[in-house]
């Protein structure tokens, strides 16, 4: 009996992948395979120009790229292909701005790349980093760390390499603020406020009155 039920299971199955054609039973064919006009492999990456500059190990190099229509972002890559450092933002800009000391002697690659993908004019530069932008940059590195005393005496030399950089005075004015020291505060951004104007950056003018105004007016008192 289930030899008999099995073979009609079969029976059953055979027929029903019959397809009458004209009244004739025909077996289904499977359909053709498409056919291939084109397959090439590749890998996509990200919008970017890639520059090289030849480096000797120990030196110090500041990289840039400054925009006035995009959001930059910069990639340091070795000579064997490690990425060395990246930058996004530097210095309360949308410009990107990486100081290193290169580890070898070779030919390194910069990716020059938009943050979000907008295209427009840029400059990307290369040079032997100078006193200040080294002592600013560890200052600043110090700072994100959360090594408060040490960034505040790299900012202090930062200052002592060039007194008309406003930046400094900033960064160095957030860390008085922390510590409670208002009238360093003070100091400090009037300091950069009178650098602004004189180089005419008036949206930082602006940017830095600011500050002041909001330093100067008495806190409400808690109920």
């Amino acid at each position: 009996m289930w030899m008999r039920n099995e073979r009609f299971n079969r029976v059953g199955a055979l027929l029903a992948a019959v397809v009458v054609l004209g009244g004739v039973g025909a077996i289904a064919s499977p359909p053709a395979a498409a056919q291939t006009l084109f397959e090439q492999q590749g890998t996509l990456k990200p919008m970017q120009a890639e520059y090289t500059f030849a480096g000797t190990a120990g030196d110090t190099v500041t990289v840039a790229m400054n925009s006035p229509d995009f959001d930059t972002y910069l990639v340091l890559v070795s000579p064997s292909g490690e990425e060395l450092a990246t930058n996004d933002d530097y210095a309360r800009s949308l410009n990107s701005t990486i100081v290193f000391t290169l580890p070898s002697t070779g030919t390194y690659k910069v990716l020059a790349r938009s943050f979000s993908g907008q295209g427009g004019n840029y400059v990307v530069t290369v040079a032997n980093a100078t006193p200040f932008e080294q002592a600013y940059a560890k200052a600043t590195n110090l700072y994100m760390l959360g090594e408060i005393d040490e960034a505040l005496a790299a900012f202090n030399q930062a200052i002592q390499a060039d007194s008309t950089q406003p930046m400094p005075y900033l960064d160095r004015g957030d860390i008085y603020y922390s510590q409670g020291n208002t009238d360093a505060v003070r100091s400090d951004y009037q300091q950069a406020l009178r650098l602004y104007e004189r180089a005419g950056n008036t949206e930082m003018v602006q940017s830095v009155r600011d500050q002041l105004t909001y330093l100067d007016t008495p806190a409400e008192p808690t109920p």
